[in-house]
């Protein structure tokens, strides 16, 4: 048997490819709605509209900005790859099935049978290989 130790596999999502995505449909969503409130209240539904959504969006912001990375090492797989998307840890014994699609990678949990998605768009092409080619070898190793 091989007894040497797996290196972790880390990979930093840049903030720019994370976050840009999510603070356009931000401002469109505070256009769209100060043009309504403009549209029906006049001038002061807007400026209404505004002083509301604006301090929304940079709170928003704040709260949800952070560390975006793909990282699994021995013990399973942790990822958190965009502006929305909450931070989810998979320990390797709790997979049951791993599917690799083109741009993405679904865990199914033993038990419940939940499907977790990885999209694999955030990363280039050859760092996705490497993560599949780093899964099957933790697998691999695991099943030993």
């Amino acid at each position: 048997m091989d007894q040497r130790v797996m290196e972790k596999f880390y990979v930093e999502i840049p903030k720019r490819k994370a976050e840009l995505p999510a603070l356009i449909v931000l401002g469109v969503v505070c256009f769209v709605g100060w043009a309504f409130h403009f549209g029906i209240f006049g001038m002061w539904g807007g400026f209404a509209w505004l002083s509301v959504s604006i301090p929304l969006v940079f709170w928003l912001f704040k709260k949800r900005t952070g560390p975006y990375f793909i990282q699994a090492d021995e013990t399973g797989i942790s990822f958190r790859i965009h502006f929305f998307s909450q931070f989810k840890s998979i320990p390797w014994k709790y997979l049951q099935r791993i599917d690799y699609l083109v741009y993405e990678i679904n865990f199914m949990l033993k038990e419940t049978a939940q499907v977790v998605s990885l999209a694999t768009s955030s990363m280039e092409d050859e760092q996705t290989e490497a993560l599949k080619q780093y899964i099957s070898d933790a697998i691999a190793k695991r099943g030993e």
